[in-house]
């Protein structure tokens, strides 16, 4: 793996996302940075076009949509339309406007379920490829991502990976406030998952952890990615709430600096 390639990937990610999300007036620039480098390492090194991705923490979407411009999936002039009453990049990623939009995720809770037949899909049909997708931490309080853990682990869906982008925080404070998922490792793997837990900034950590998956030949993956949301913009790493945020001027250009 190149690592200073995947993680110049990255860095695109979060110029490109802040870009759209300031362009159009302020959006999720935390959880958008938080997940830079899971995708990084997922499109710039490991999947290849038998695999799939669902991004169930949907209001990631700039993320995404950046990253699927990087591997010209989207035109790259399309990102300068988000926030435009008639464009088809919309906050959540729409599948029947987006291409290498798998799954419409907007509502949480989703995006695992609809992993999971896709993964039984490929199982029943002999079919060659892998499933990721991309919870976000506040939505594994939703019980629809249990039920699909038992589901995943029941039909010995090997050919599905799961992360949780952990930064700790959603919508309305910090997780462990809010609802704690803690103790969020021994969960999954009580639901018959193999389990890891990496630094989701470090990318020889998460490429590693997603090699080893191969040892599996009968359970899916949770890899949990401690992240930090708002990752590489201070004041917005600081906060406690930094779920959605409107950035004034010379906010910006702190961000845009540290980015850069």
């Amino acid at each position: 793996m190149d690592i200073s390639k995947i993680e110049n990937i990255a860095k695109i990610i979060r110029k490109d996302s802040f870009q759209m999300l300031q362009r159009k007036g302020g959006g999720h620039f935390g959880g958008a940075f938080s997940c830079a480098e899971i995708l990084s390492v997922l499109y710039g090194h490991i999947m290849n076009d038998d695999d799939k991705f669902i991004l169930s923490k949907a209001h990631a979407g700039v993320a995404l949509y950046s990253i699927l411009s990087q591997c010209s999936v989207i035109d790259n002039d399309v990102l300068n339309t988000y926030g435009d009453d008639d464009s088809t990049l919309g906050v959540h990623g729409e599948s029947h406007f987006v291409p290498g939009v798998e799954f419409s995720c907007g509502s949480l809770g989703h995006g695992l379920s609809f992993a999971c037949g896709l993964a039984l899909g490929k199982k029943k049909k002999n079919e060659s490829g892998n499933i990721y997708v991309l919870l976000g931490d506040g939505e594994c309080q939703e019980g629809s991502v249990w039920e699909a853990a038992l589901f995943a682990s029941q039909h010995k869906l090997s050919n599905l990976t799961a992360f949780v982008d952990y930064n700790k925080k959603q919508s309305s404070g910090l997780v462990k406030h809010v609802l704690d998922i803690e103790p969020l490792l021994m969960k999954w793997e009580s639901f018959g998952w193999v389990t890891f837990e990496v630094d989701g900034h470090n990318v020889n950590e998460i490429n590693s952890a997603i090699q080893q998956t191969d040892k599996s030949e009968v359970n899916p993956t949770m890899i949990i990615a401690h992240t930090i949301k708002g990752k590489g913009v201070g004041f917005l790493e600081d906060k406690e709430a930094c779920h959605y945020d409107r950035l004034s001027d010379e906010q910006a250009k702190i961000a845009w600096e540290e980015i850069s």
